[in-house]
């Protein structure tokens, strides 16, 4: 996706912002990736707007340093604040932005207004995803699906979702969406994320399974003699 000045101002805004939070709760990048889980190399990139990151991502390190997620965007262009309400106009609406290595985009509804406790987002589901992945963070999640079919995965279950079906669900559970559709799948994503920080499984792992219980050997012990 090309790249324009506004959205090339987003990201450097976002970036500052990112790294003002950071600071202000005088934690070192190496601090953030111990909290975060996420890598050094990649919060540094982050933080300069060299590369963009999935929403779980945002969610995850605004929970860590302090912030809420809208306050990343607050004041953008488009966008009207006041105390009661945030107001985008559809033609002033920034355009959608790509999640590396997932091939999807995603579009903030609206942000901008303090102590927002929603995030809204429109997904777009490319016909062939790059990547098939779970992730998790605290709080609730609604899915809407506006266009498409979708395979969501929750937990161990797969649910198929078509246009005008509406899903809501425990965050927390290991989650992803695919399109099995003809034709790119959008779907409005409301999240309702925990005041605590968020848990992330990344877009490059899946979960690890819970171990087994390792099973009892049979056969002779060792006992301790005793002389009688």
């Amino acid at each position: 996706m090309d790249e324009t000045p506004e959205t090339r101002a987003l990201v450097e805004a976002v970036a500052a912002r990112l790294r003002e939070a950071r600071r202000a709760q005088r934690l070192t990048l190496r601090a953030l990736s111990e909290k975060t889980g996420l890598s050094e190399p990649f919060l540094s990139r982050l933080e300069r707007g060299l590369v963009s990151t999935s929403i779980a991502n945002l969610i995850l390190i605004t929970r860590t340093v302090g912030i809420d997620l809208g306050q990343l965007f607050r004041g953008v262009s488009g966008t009207t604040t006041t105390p009661h309400y945030a107001l985008v106009r559809a033609a002033e609406r920034r355009p959608p932005q790509e999640v590396p290595a997932t091939g999807y985009t995603y579009q903030p509804m609206a942000v901008g207004w303090p102590g927002q406790r929603m995030d809204a987002f429109v997904l777009t589901f490319p016909v062939k995803n790059r990547a098939d992945v779970l992730t998790a963070h605290e709080g609730d999640e609604l899915s809407f699906v506006l266009q498409g079919e979708i395979l969501f995965q929750l937990g161990d279950e797969k649910i198929p979702l078509k246009a005008g079906d509406c899903l809501y669900f425990n965050a927390e559970i290991p989650h992803m969406g695919k399109n099995v559709g003809r034709v790119d799948a959008k779907v409005l994503m409301v999240a309702a994320p925990g005041r605590g920080p968020g848990r992330e499984y990344g877009w490059w792992k899946a979960p690890a399974p819970p171990a087994k219980p390792r099973p009892r050997r049979v056969g002779r012990s060792s006992r301790t003699r005793r002389d009688g």
